[in-house]
Protein backbone atom coordinates (compact mmCIF):
# COMPACT_ATOMS: atom_id res chain seq x y z
CA UNK A 1 0.00 0.00 0.00
CA UNK A 2 1.73 3.34 -1.14
CA UNK A 3 2.16 5.77 1.82
CA UNK A 4 -0.79 8.56 0.59
CA UNK A 5 -3.48 5.54 1.02
CA UNK A 6 -2.45 5.06 4.25
CA UNK A 7 -2.15 8.59 5.20
CA UNK A 8 -5.90 8.62 3.34
CA UNK A 9 -7.12 5.71 5.66
CA UNK A 10 -5.62 7.15 8.64
CA UNK A 11 -7.70 10.33 8.17
CA UNK A 12 -10.83 8.70 7.23
CA UNK A 13 -10.72 6.69 10.34
CA UNK A 14 -9.87 9.46 12.69
CA UNK A 15 -13.20 11.30 11.27
CA UNK A 16 -15.21 8.33 11.94
CA UNK A 17 -14.43 7.92 15.66
CA UNK A 18 -14.70 11.93 15.81
CA UNK A 19 -18.25 12.13 15.00
CA UNK A 20 -18.86 9.00 17.02
CA UNK A 21 -17.60 10.32 20.29
CA UNK A 22 -20.42 13.64 21.70
CA UNK A 23 -18.91 17.08 22.16
CA UNK A 24 -18.37 17.41 25.67
CA UNK A 25 -19.88 20.86 27.31
CA UNK A 26 -17.10 23.28 29.22
CA UNK A 27 -18.60 23.96 33.10
CA UNK A 28 -19.80 27.46 33.54
CA UNK A 29 -21.87 28.89 35.90
CA UNK A 30 -25.05 28.07 34.55
CA UNK A 31 -24.60 24.52 32.79
CA UNK A 32 -27.40 21.96 32.51
CA UNK A 33 -26.73 20.34 35.81
CA UNK A 34 -27.59 23.39 37.37
CA UNK A 35 -30.44 23.87 39.30
CA UNK A 36 -32.63 27.01 38.13
CA UNK A 37 -36.08 28.97 39.35
CA UNK A 38 -38.98 27.36 37.42
CA UNK A 39 -37.48 23.74 36.86
CA UNK A 40 -37.57 21.07 39.25
CA UNK A 41 -35.41 20.38 42.02
CA UNK A 42 -32.95 17.54 41.76
CA UNK A 43 -34.02 14.96 43.63
CA UNK A 44 -32.04 13.04 46.46
CA UNK A 45 -31.66 10.68 48.98
CA UNK A 46 -28.99 10.82 51.61
CA UNK A 47 -27.85 9.94 54.93
CA UNK A 48 -28.70 12.29 58.04
CA UNK A 49 -25.78 13.34 60.36
CA UNK A 50 -28.24 14.15 63.20
CA UNK A 51 -30.46 11.42 63.44
CA UNK A 52 -31.61 11.50 67.07
CA UNK A 53 -32.65 15.17 65.97
CA UNK A 54 -34.13 15.18 62.64
CA UNK A 55 -35.67 11.64 63.73
CA UNK A 56 -34.65 9.64 60.97
CA UNK A 57 -31.20 7.89 59.70
CA UNK A 58 -32.01 9.25 55.53
CA UNK A 59 -34.44 11.49 53.99
CA UNK A 60 -35.14 11.79 50.56
CA UNK A 61 -36.95 14.83 48.67
CA UNK A 62 -39.43 12.80 47.46
CA UNK A 63 -41.02 12.13 50.93
CA UNK A 64 -41.86 16.56 51.07
CA UNK A 65 -43.05 17.17 47.38
CA UNK A 66 -44.78 15.98 44.76
CA UNK A 67 -48.09 14.56 44.18
CA UNK A 68 -48.27 12.39 47.42
CA UNK A 69 -45.25 12.99 49.94
CA UNK A 70 -45.13 11.17 53.03
CA UNK A 71 -45.51 14.52 54.49
CA UNK A 72 -48.72 15.76 54.10
CA UNK A 73 -48.62 19.25 55.75
CA UNK A 74 -44.80 20.10 54.06
CA UNK A 75 -45.46 23.41 51.62
CA UNK A 76 -41.77 24.68 51.39
CA UNK A 77 -38.88 23.16 51.20
CA UNK A 78 -35.52 25.25 52.11
CA UNK A 79 -32.49 23.41 51.24
CA UNK A 80 -29.23 24.88 52.71
CA UNK A 81 -25.47 23.55 51.03
CA UNK A 82 -23.33 24.96 53.66
CA UNK A 83 -19.30 23.51 55.04
CA UNK A 84 -18.09 22.82 58.04
CA UNK A 85 -14.67 24.99 57.45
CA UNK A 86 -17.62 28.16 55.72
CA UNK A 87 -17.79 31.09 58.45
CA UNK A 88 -21.33 32.63 56.69
CA UNK A 89 -22.41 29.13 56.79
CA UNK A 90 -21.74 29.34 60.59
CA UNK A 91 -23.64 32.41 61.02
CA UNK A 92 -26.31 31.32 59.04
CA UNK A 93 -26.72 28.35 61.23
CA UNK A 94 -29.08 30.16 64.16
CA UNK A 95 -30.98 31.50 61.12
CA UNK A 96 -32.35 28.40 59.71
CA UNK A 97 -32.69 27.25 63.38
CA UNK A 98 -35.09 29.83 64.30
CA UNK A 99 -36.96 29.73 60.64
CA UNK A 100 -37.20 25.95 61.58
CA UNK A 101 -38.59 27.04 64.60
CA UNK A 102 -41.01 29.58 63.86
CA UNK A 103 -42.66 28.49 60.67
CA UNK A 104 -42.93 24.34 60.62
CA UNK A 105 -45.70 24.48 61.72
CA UNK A 106 -47.13 26.32 58.99
CA UNK A 107 -45.66 23.90 56.36
CA UNK A 108 -41.80 25.01 56.41
CA UNK A 109 -39.39 22.27 56.14
CA UNK A 110 -35.81 23.36 56.57
CA UNK A 111 -32.93 20.76 55.34
CA UNK A 112 -29.35 21.55 55.78
CA UNK A 113 -26.99 19.83 53.32
CA UNK A 114 -23.16 19.49 54.23
CA UNK A 115 -20.60 19.13 52.02
CA UNK A 116 -17.54 18.35 53.96
CA UNK A 117 -15.62 15.18 52.29
CA UNK A 118 -13.38 14.10 54.89
CA UNK A 119 -14.39 12.54 57.41
CA UNK A 120 -12.62 15.30 60.25
CA UNK A 121 -14.93 17.96 58.47
CA UNK A 122 -18.12 15.54 58.26
CA UNK A 123 -17.43 15.07 62.48
CA UNK A 124 -16.69 19.29 62.65
CA UNK A 125 -20.14 19.44 60.51
CA UNK A 126 -21.90 17.08 63.45
CA UNK A 127 -20.45 19.39 66.08
CA UNK A 128 -21.64 22.49 64.34
CA UNK A 129 -25.26 21.38 63.89
CA UNK A 130 -25.56 19.82 67.86
CA UNK A 131 -24.02 23.22 69.03
CA UNK A 132 -26.45 25.10 67.87
CA UNK A 133 -29.13 22.43 68.56
CA UNK A 134 -30.68 22.18 65.02
CA UNK A 135 -33.67 19.86 65.27
CA UNK A 136 -34.01 20.12 61.58
CA UNK A 137 -32.51 17.05 59.41
CA UNK A 138 -28.67 18.00 57.62
CA UNK A 139 -27.89 15.58 54.82
CA UNK A 140 -24.18 14.59 54.12
CA UNK A 141 -23.34 15.06 50.68
CA UNK A 142 -19.72 13.44 51.19
CA UNK A 143 -19.01 13.14 47.46
CA UNK A 144 -20.36 16.74 46.31
CA UNK A 145 -22.62 14.52 43.41
CA UNK A 146 -25.49 16.78 44.81
CA UNK A 147 -24.04 19.70 45.47
CA UNK A 148 -22.95 20.07 41.95
CA UNK A 149 -26.17 19.56 40.42
CA UNK A 150 -27.37 22.49 42.31
CA UNK A 151 -24.28 24.62 42.53
CA UNK A 152 -22.91 24.15 39.46
CA UNK A 153 -19.04 23.66 39.06
CA UNK A 154 -18.81 26.87 41.33
CA UNK A 155 -20.84 28.59 44.10
CA UNK A 156 -19.92 30.75 46.96
CA UNK A 157 -21.45 29.35 50.58
CA UNK A 158 -24.36 29.10 51.92
CA UNK A 159 -26.40 28.95 48.90
CA UNK A 160 -30.16 28.17 49.63
CA UNK A 161 -33.06 26.78 47.49
CA UNK A 162 -36.55 26.87 48.38
CA UNK A 163 -38.61 24.59 46.98
CA UNK A 164 -42.37 24.47 46.59
CA UNK A 165 -44.65 21.71 46.94
CA UNK A 166 -44.91 21.09 43.22
CA UNK A 167 -41.42 20.24 43.36
CA UNK A 168 -40.03 22.98 41.59
CA UNK A 169 -37.46 25.59 42.26
CA UNK A 170 -39.28 28.82 43.92
CA UNK A 171 -36.16 30.84 45.03
CA UNK A 172 -32.43 30.64 44.93
CA UNK A 173 -29.57 33.08 46.69
CA UNK A 174 -26.09 31.75 45.66
CA UNK A 175 -23.74 32.96 48.50
CA UNK A 176 -25.78 35.68 49.87
CA UNK A 177 -24.39 38.79 50.84
CA UNK A 178 -27.22 40.96 51.86
CA UNK A 179 -28.54 40.52 55.76
CA UNK A 180 -29.80 37.20 56.00
CA UNK A 181 -32.19 37.58 58.63
CA UNK A 182 -34.76 39.77 56.69
CA UNK A 183 -34.40 39.03 53.63
CA UNK A 184 -34.51 35.12 54.15
CA UNK A 185 -37.56 35.50 56.31
CA UNK A 186 -39.37 37.53 53.59
CA UNK A 187 -38.71 34.97 51.17
CA UNK A 188 -39.83 32.10 53.53
CA UNK A 189 -42.75 34.41 54.58
CA UNK A 190 -43.70 34.87 51.04
CA UNK A 191 -43.58 31.30 49.75
CA UNK A 192 -45.78 30.43 52.81
CA UNK A 193 -48.40 32.91 51.94
CA UNK A 194 -47.58 34.79 55.40
CA UNK A 195 -48.57 38.30 54.87
CA UNK A 196 -46.85 40.62 57.62
CA UNK A 197 -48.73 43.49 58.76
CA UNK A 198 -47.14 46.90 59.20
CA UNK A 199 -44.79 46.87 62.10
CA UNK A 200 -45.54 49.26 65.14
CA UNK A 201 -43.38 52.29 65.48
CA UNK A 202 -40.75 51.31 68.87
CA UNK A 203 -41.72 47.60 68.45
CA UNK A 204 -39.51 44.99 68.26
CA UNK A 205 -38.94 42.91 65.00
CA UNK A 206 -40.07 39.33 66.07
Amino acid sequence: MRRGSVATGAALLLAALAAAVPALAEPGPAGPEEAVVGAPAPGFSLKVLNPEAAGTGWLSLQSLVGEAPVDAEARVVLVSFFASWCGPCQKELPLLVDLDTRYRSLGLRVIGISIDRDEPGIAAARKLVAAHRAAYPVLSDRFNLLARRYLGERAPLPSVFLIGRDGNILAIERGYTRDASSFLRATVEAALGIKRTAAVPGAKAP
